[in-house]
């Protein structure tokens, strides 16, 4: 009889074990992140909990076989590389398929696009802080990785904000909003 060789073993476990502490990873973010998600402390977390997980599979795989491989600093090694990529790769995918995000418009009064201006929209939180200044010198502007709550949203341009233009939005998981501001036109 031919059996599987635990070093095959081995490497399918922490394949899977990867993508299951991604998903955890994921599910961390989807209840605990309100602020920014392009922070440094969620990068880090989730690192620490894959480090920490990858530490565990060797405690685990060590108690079922422990001299059943040729070196066993094998132990160690075997499906180093899928584990981290199978984590990166189910943490990112479902963490950007779960974000909200806000598409901005910005039409000149007759309806049209704005086109050549340089305006920005600025996203922050009700108590004051800036979560996102994005720039655009077109009429569309896609704002994405805004974690879940109530945005206020001004529009400005090179002078400050445009102050009668604001807009106050309440983001859920798997929600995607557009709000359209307008501009005076040229002359008006």
């Amino acid at each position: 009889m031919n059996f599987v060789k635990p070093l095959s073993v081995i490497y399918w476990i922490r394949a899977t074990l990867g993508l299951i502490i991604g998903v955890a990873c994921a599910l961390y973010v989807y209840s605990m992140v309100t602020v920014e998600l392009t922070s440094i402390y969620t990068l880090l977390t989730g690192v620490s909990f894959a480090l920490l997980f990858y530490m565990a599979t060797y405690y685990l795989i060590k108690s079922k076989y422990f001299g059943r491989v040729e070196k066993q600093s094998k132990l160690v090694t075997q499906g180093i590389g899928i584990y981290f990529f199978a984590w990166i790769v189910s943490w990112t995918l479902i963490v950007t398929l779960f974000m909200p995000s806000v598409t901005v418009y910005i039409n000149n009064s007759d309806g049209t696009p704005v086109e050549g201006l340089e305006m920005w929209v600025v996203a922050e939180t009700g108590g004051g802080q800036i979560i996102r200044n994005m720039s655009t010198l077109t009429g569309t502007l896609r704002m994405p990785l805004l974690p879940p709550g109530t945005y206020i949203l001004r529009l400005g341009d090179r002078y400050g904000y445009i102050s009668d233009q604001n807009e106050t939005l309440s983001l859920g998981w798997l929600q995607s909003e557009g709000v359209t501001f307008s501009v005076p036109l040229t002359g008006e």
